[in-house]
């Protein structure tokens, strides 16, 4: 078996056997209002009438009674209803005979089933002794054999044979639901219902009601069926929908707490990097102090500029040239050098100098603390000024 594999399923079939399992589970008066048969009476011809078999429930093996008819009787089968009431709603079924009927397996190609009845009545004189005109004939297709043909059940039995044969039974007031061939019956009993020898004329009236229900009946079935496949995937459906919902609410909020997050993280950043500054620049309090701590009474100061961790200073001092090197001493300062040539003042004798040195960060100032000097407090002057 491959994908393009043809799966033959017999709808008309699957609908039979599952009417008849419905038909089983219903209550016998219920049954008996609708017309559902569950008897059976099965007619079987004879010389001089018919064998009749009576069975309760279809497909019982033991019967209820059997008789035979006389055909010479007009109120045999009348009589016989009488003493078994429910022969009134039993099936009847003409049963036919090796001698009054003929079976046969055909193989015909598939093309053939669309006009399958047509088709074997054409041909019917290949396959059987009969013309189309002399037989009743029924033909079933059996499924498909994989070889581009279809086995194919034909049955089939004399007109003037059933014509009498059915005459005598109008004539009892039975009126046959089928004819079955009662050797088909006994060996293949799968294939029971599957044809139907009677003729359309002779066929009784369906009863609208039971038509009515069974449709009723297959159109709920057929409902539920819907409803227990469809309504699951529309409860799912609108679970899912409202899990989107859901989803999309929380994504709003989500997006919300990403944005303050992502404030927050820049706001911390912006936090750590003006920390980072500070602690890597000594306070301007800090280098005026530790200038105070280094230059000796007798050095003062004209001007102070402190800018972005450089300072520069100019004064006079009696010994400016040694400043450098006691500037260099303090680890708050680093590269101390001066700025333009000593100049001696006039006037108080000392010698004019101008240092530009850098500011070290502020893991100086922390050797500073450690050693115990401390900060002084207060505003920062623009000037500082230390006289001898």
């Amino acid at each position: 078996m491959n994908l393009q594999t043809t799966i033959d399923f017999d709808l008309k079939g699957f609908f039979r056997w599952w009417g008849g399992e419905l038909a089983f589970l219903i209550p016998k008066r219920i049954r008996q209002l609708l017309s559902v048969h569950t008897a059976s009476v099965a007619f079987t011809a004879t010389e001089s009438g018919f064998d009749v078999c009576f069975r309760r429930e279809a497909g019982l093996d033991q019967p209820v009674f059997s008789r035979h008819l006389s055909s010479a009787d007009a109120d045999a089968f009348q009589q016989l209803k009488n003493h078994y009431p429910d022969l009134e709603n039993a099936e009847h079924i003409l049963c036919l005979t090796d001698s009054q009927a003929i079976a046969r397996l055909l193989y015909l190609p598939e093309a053939t089933l669309e006009n399958l009845q047509q088709v074997v009545g054409f041909e019917l004189d290949r396959y059987t002794p009969f013309t189309a005109e002399q037989v009743y004939f029924s033909v079933t297709a059996l499924g498909k054999t994989g070889q581009g043909q279809v086995q194919v059940l034909l049955v089939l039995s004399p007109k003037t044979l059933l014509d009498e044969q059915l005459a005598q039974l109008n004539a009892w007031g039975v009126q046959p639901a089928r004819i079955e061939y009662q050797r088909l019956q006994h060996e293949f009993p799968q294939w029971s219902g599957q044809y139907n020898l009677l003729p359309d004329h002779y066929r009784p009236e369906t009863n609208k009601l039971a038509q009515f229900v069974n449709w009723f009946l297959n159109s709920l079935m057929f409902a539920l069926f819907m409803a227990v496949l469809v309504f699951p995937v529309l409860e799912e459906k609108q679970a899912v929908d409202a899990l989107k919902s859901q989803i999309k609410a929380m994504e709003k909020d989500t997006r919300m707490v990403d944005e303050q997050q992502r404030e927050i993280d820049a706001l911390q950043e912006q936090t750590r990097r003006l920390i980072d500054i500070k602690a890597q620049t000594p306070e301007p309090l800090t280098v005026i102090n530790e200038l105070s701590h280094m230059l000796k009474d007798d050095t003062w100061l004209t001007n102070l500029q402190y800018t972005e961790k450089h300072i520069q200073i100019q004064g006079q001092s009696p010994t400016a040239s040694a400043l450098i090197s006691l500037l260099e001493e303090s680890p708050l300062f680093s590269k101390v050098s001066f700025v333009s040539p000593l100049t001696q003042d006039k006037t108080t004798g000392l010698e004019r100098f101008q240092i530009s040195m850098d500011v070290s960060p502020k893991l100086a100032a922390d050797e500073l603390s450690a050693t115990g000097q401390t900060e002084t407090q207060g505003a920062v002057p623009t000037m500082y000024m230390k006289k001898p």
